[in-house]
């Protein structure tokens, strides 16, 4: 796990969670939302360690606007084109 947290990947990190708090979502929603909502993507594994992260994770799927607005999907897409791949960096 350490390529995680000396590599971009924790800058990255941060900028979704700014999304996400930016468009008043949790960073569950704005993963899931972004997930579900994609039309190659038939199905999502969540890991939940605690009742209250499966709540969470249904949650996100049940209560996010479907699909997420366009700004909140340009905002996604702008911080994938600045950090590709931010584990490899």
């Amino acid at each position: 796990m350490e390529r995680y947290n000396k590599s971009i990947a924790r800058e990255a990190t941060i900028k979704y969670i700014e999304t996400a708090k930016k468009h008043g979502l949790t960073p569950v929603q704005l993963a899931l939302g972004f997930a579900r909502d994609r039309p190659f993507v038939t199905s999502t594994i969540v890991g939940a360690t605690s009742v209250n992260q499966l709540k969470e994770d249904i949650d996100a799927f049940l209560l996010t606007e479907r699909p997420l607005p366009p700004e909140v999907v340009a905002d996604i897409e702008d911080i994938f084109k600045r950090y590709k791949d931010p584990p490899m960096f």
